[in-house]
């Protein structure tokens, strides 16, 4: 596990090691199409899982449609049960 915080810093390290699972934090905004498509380019070949992390308080909710190569939406906050079968779905999807 490790925490980017910069979006050039994410990529960097998922290609020196592809992910099972990748959560974007931070408002929907700061989610570039160039960014989640090179994301999705570099994660490819494992099938990783991409979540956003998005909060039940923020004013305007982004749909799905606007953002193709996310695979969910999840809500803070989340609880552990949710992030345990978060984390075993995208290593069964892996698998698969």
């Amino acid at each position: 596990m490790f925490i980017a915080s910069s979006a050039a810093q994410a990529v960097a390290r998922i290609e020196e090691s592809i992910p099972y699972l990748v959560i974007l934090s931070g408002t929907y905004q700061s989610w570039s199409q160039a960014f989640i498509n090179r994301l999705r380019e570099t994660v490819k070949p494992l099938g990783t899982t991409i979540v956003a992390l998005t909060r039940s308080h923020e004013p305007t909710w982004s749909f799905q449609e606007e953002h193709p190569g996310i695979d969910g939406f999840l809500v803070e906050p989340i609880s552990k049960d949710v992030l345990h079968l978060l984390v075993e779905s995208a290593v069964a999807k892996t698998i698969l």
